[in-house]
């Protein structure tokens, strides 16, 4: 019985680091955000990074680099510079992951908000 729970335990953990892989495979590409009062753009790479930017009301008003990555379903942020001076040095994010698909993915904010993100071809 404990061989049977060990193995268990053991294809659980499998199980999850190939879906946080899959799902990291997913994201990389250039995403955006848009609504009434603002876009937000993402470009994931496979290395690790990422550059973006945001636009209220279409004047550009952030562009950032940062490193990014996949933990039990959260999109972590590390932002490494801001060309406009918002956005901190060393500055982390966190997005809940709620969907993820080839066309667009969906986050809860920590704020609360969900906002869908598109694939840009």
């Amino acid at each position: 019985m404990k061989s049977v729970l060990a193995l268990f335990f053991v294809l659980s953990i499998v199980s999850c680091a190939s879906v946080e892989r899959g799902t990291r495979t997913e994201l990389v590409g250039h995403w955006r955000y848009m609504d009434k009062k603002q876009s937000c753009d993402y470009s994931f790479k496979r290395d690790g990074s990422f550059t973006g930017e945001v636009r209220q009301h279409a004047r550009l008003v952030s562009k950032f680099t940062g490193r990014w990555t996949v933990r039990h379903q959260v999109l972590l942020y590390t932002y490494i510079s801001d060309a406009f001076g918002r956005i901190p040095s060393g500055a982390t994010d966190r997005d809940q992951l709620l969907e993820v698909n080839e066309d667009s993915f969906l986050i809860q904010a920590a704020n609360g908000d969900r906002r869908r993100y598109r694939r840009v071809r």
